[in-house]
């Protein structure tokens, strides 16, 4: 055999193992995923992890408890959100009927700092924050109605 007959026949068998590893790993995600309550989530979780292919069971455990710890961050910009709604608005629409346009000011002003807080809560612990174009939004729609406001002063 010439040296490219041997070199295609040694990429031929590289390349099956790792199909054969790969293919294995797969298994092994899907039979882990098997045994628990939502199988399909389980599977979306992990294979979208690059490094549930070479994990052991502690290392998938660990991919899903992230996912867990991302949906955390998440609820903590709920809070954010939930305070952006129910205090900061309402308290910019009252100063503003009650011609108090300086505390209609504070309320924006701070509606920017919340939405800030909720970026920066996934960079805190090590997360991608999948909100980043909603924060800006909301960042950006409160700069704005703060500067109309700020014109009534």
């Amino acid at each position: 055999m010439n040296l490219s007959h041997v070199t295609i026949l040694f990429l031929a068998i590289l390349f099956q193992e790792t199909l054969f590893l790969a293919m294995g790993d797969r298994q092994f995600i899907e039979n882990i995923c098997k045994g628990t309550p939502s199988y399909n989530l389980c599977l979306s979780i992990l294979l979208a992890n690059p490094k549930s292919q070479d994990a052991n069971l502690t290392g998938l455990a660990l991919i899903v408890v992230d996912a867990v710890k991302n949906e955390g961050t998440l609820m903590q910009c709920g809070d954010v959100y939930n305070t952006i709604m129910n205090v900061n608005v309402p308290l910019t629409i009252n100063a503003l009927n009650l011609g108090n346009p300086k505390f209609g000011e504070d309320g924006m002003a701070d509606t920017t700092i919340e939405s800030q807080t909720c970026e920066r809560s996934f960079k805190e612990h090590g997360q991608t924050s999948p909100l980043t174009n909603m924060n800006k939004d909301m960042e950006d729609v409160a700069n704005v109605a703060r500067a109309t406001i700020r014109m009534l002063l």
